[in-house]
């Protein structure tokens, strides 16, 4: 005989599967890169540059892992793909515009997956290029006094359209400075470093700013190689046997003093009458003797040293 006991199993299993709770149905994830909305177009040299950030989600709100690439169009027209640099990362994309060309440009972007999944059409960026100065020509730089100095000349192409210049150091690239003169004084002094400028004439078109072309780049060398100006004025006054000179004080910034020299010719040879460095503008010399000539030397901190005086006679 069959106990009852085992006919109540299988309804007790049936009646647990059956008050088990099945959950709503998921959607299907919708890998479709949203929409750029940032695109930017400006002018630099005669590149027009677009610039935008890559969508970082999908419009189901994914994550956007699976993005290909980036087509350009001009109105409807494709003129162009870029691969894309990341998802969420800006890009950009040159342009080249003929010289003289002030035709008013419109742009706007598709962003592709790998699986062949486009994006809605970006926002649209338009601008109207226009004519811009050549680059400057002749960059000099000279390292002096803790400080470097750039000169150059105005561009050849255009030099009415440069109504200012962007100089720009590659080791602190967002630190780019703006001059309205064909100067740059560079205060940021490494001693023993190299550098390289760039620099750049802009025009001024209303309040829009546009870049021309860019120069050769100019590496320098920050080691003070430039001798102090000759020293000025020397006199001297004698009283007891001693003469005591006096001259104009040089103005370099990184003067460490002067030298001093005597000689009983003025064709020489000047010999110092002194140890070392002077580092006032003024000398007492207790072995004088009428007659003689003196000369002084300018040195630099760095050690260079300028032009003597010229010769100059005491009573």
């Amino acid at each position: 005989m069959i106990p009852r006991s085992a006919f109540f199993v299988p309804l007790v299993a049936f009646v647990a599967v059956s008050c088990a709770k099945v959950g709503e149905p998921k959607p299907p994830f919708v890998r479709v890169p949203e929409a750029v909305k940032d695109l930017s177009a400006s002018q630099s040299g005669n590149n027009i540059l677009l610039t935008w950030t890559n969508p970082a989600r999908n419009i189901d709100e994914s994550a956007a892992t699976n993005l290909a690439h980036v087509q350009i169009r001009s109105g409807e027209a494709a003129i162009g793909k870029v691969e894309v640099t990341g998802a969420g990362k800006p890009q950009f994309y040159p342009i080249p515009v003929a010289p003289g060309s002030d035709i008013l440009r419109t742009f706007n972007v598709i962003v592709e997956t790998k699986s062949g999944k486009t994006s809605k059409v970006s926002n649209t960026a338009s601008i109207t290029p226009v004519e811009v100065p050549g680059p400057v020509a002749g960059i000099r730089a000279v390292v002096d006094q803790r400080m470097i100095t750039l000169t150059w000349n105005k561009p050849a192409e255009h030099p009415e359209l440069a109504g200012s210049y962007v100089v720009t150091r590659n080791d602190r690239p967002s630190e780019s400075q703006s001059v309205s003169d064909t100067k740059y004084e560079d205060m940021r002094y490494q001693r023993g470093k190299t550098v390289t400028y760039q620099v750049t004439p802009i025009r001024q078109v209303g309040d829009r700013m546009v870049a021309g072309m860019a120069a050769q780049s100019m590496p320098v060398l920050i080691e003070d190689t430039t001798p102090p100006q000759v020293p000025n004025g020397l006199d001297i006054v004698v009283s007891d046997n001693s003469a005591h000179l006096t001259w104009e004080a040089n103005a370099e910034t990184d003067l460490a003093g002067y030298y001093v020299f005597r000689s009983a010719s003025a064709e020489g040879p000047f010999r110092p009458v002194s140890e070392g460095v002077i580092t006032a503008n003024y000398f007492v010399d207790p072995d004088y003797k009428p007659g003689t000539y003196y000369s002084v030397r300018a040195v630099d901190e760095f050690g260079n040293k300028s032009e003597p005086s010229p010769a100059f006679r005491g009573p």
